[in-house]
């Protein structure tokens, strides 16, 4: 039985830090993205070109991950061939991954984030063990190995919830059926009173408080109608996405066999489901702070950053091209002000 206790820390194996990032300013891979849109049956709505555009801000996220996760072992930078201006190429803890040394030729170009993040398992030298991150999550406090990985075993929360379809944008209206596709593969694969009664104490964890409470009002439902997605930084075994390519092979691919974001897309948060749903984690809560970032809270959201509330926030811009180079100029000026110092990474 786990009691409500905070574990021993514990020596893991290597952890690394995987990045997907692409400078959405380059006009050659603009026009290409053009392009393949042009001949591609696609969702413009959900693929705006604010998907796509730059915060000019990746030192501090280097700044930030050194200072905060110190004990990591590598970044895996993975790009198209963007390599950022600032970045030194050579440091020993960094590692360039270009798309096509990973993703199959089939799936090429990506221009979505969900084929790039689906396949990192094919990169031979990541470590088993890795955090999942993305170039908008911004680490503001110390954050211990221990928070992620424990006996080379992912820390998480299996906290239910349901899927609600309110609209925020379009954007997050495709992100509300991915997470519906993400659930028709869980419940294919998966008996949630077998889970639940086998790994009891992990859903019904103590230390998760209040969040204990959507467990208990959810547990009337025979099948899994949602989780709590908290916007974060995720640790994740490359096993377990082997193992979803060998049970969900069609959904994957015709995931990645699209070029940009689709309807009928499975998302990354399929390998944290798939990792509570075997029962193979250590409980803990969910720290940190997910924000939509749109001209009206913009400026709170630079307050926040500038305060150091949390220990990690993400951004997740819902707004026009216009309002977007005003909202980037603000958050920088924060992050500007908590990271001064450059970092190893950095020429």
């Amino acid at each position: 039985m786990l009691k409500a206790r905070k574990l021993d820390k514990v020596k893991n194996d290597k952890v690394d830090i995987v990045l997907p990032w692409v400078d959405g300013s380059d006009p050659e891979w603009m026009e290409r993205k053009e392009q393949w849109r042009a001949k591609s049956s696609v969702d413009y709505k959900a693929n705006t070109n604010v998907r796509y555009e730059s915060w000019d801000n990746l030192e501090y996220w280097f700044r930030a991950v050194e200072k905060n996760l110190p004990w990591f072992h590598k970044i895996f930078l993975l790009t198209c061939g963007h390599i950022p201006s600032f970045l030194n190429i050579d440091h020993p803890k960094l590692r360039i991954v270009r798309h096509e040394e990973y993703i199959p030729q089939k799936y090429l170009p990506a221009f979505k984030s969900r084929t790039i993040e689906l396949n990192v398992h094919r990169i031979p030298d990541l470590s088993e063990n890795f955090i999942l991150f993305n170039d908008d999550f911004f680490p503001l406090q110390h954050i211990e190995e221990s928070y992620y990985f424990k006996h080379n075993k992912v820390c998480d929360e299996a906290i239910e919830g349901h899927v609600v379809p309110t609209y925020i944008g379009d954007v997050t209206a495709n992100a509300k059926y991915t997470q519906v596709n993400n659930l028709l593969a869980i419940n294919r694969n998966f008996k949630k009173r077998e889970v639940q009664k086998k790994h009891f104490w992990k859903w019904f964890y103590p230390g998760y408080g209040k969040l204990l409470q959507r467990n208990i009002m959810m547990h009337y439902w025979y099948d899994f109608a949602g989780f709590r997605d908290p916007h974060m930084a995720s640790a994740m075994k490359k096993e377990t996405l082997r193992k979803l390519w060998v049970k969900e092979n069609e959904a994957l691919s015709k995931t990645c066999e699209k070029r940009f974001r689709s309807y009928t897309d499975i998302t990354q948060f399929l390998i944290r489901y798939w990792q509570i749903c075997e029962g193979d984690f250590y409980p803990r809560k969910t720290l940190g702070k997910s924000f939509v970032v749109n001209i009206d809270n913009y400026k709170d959201i630079a307050r926040i950053i500038e305060q150091q509330s949390y220990q990690m926030v993400s951004l997740n811009e819902n707004c026009s091209t216009e309002e977007f180079e005003v909202i980037k100029k603000e958050i920088n000026g924060a992050l500007g002000k908590v990271y001064q110092n450059k970092s190893s990474f950095e020429k």
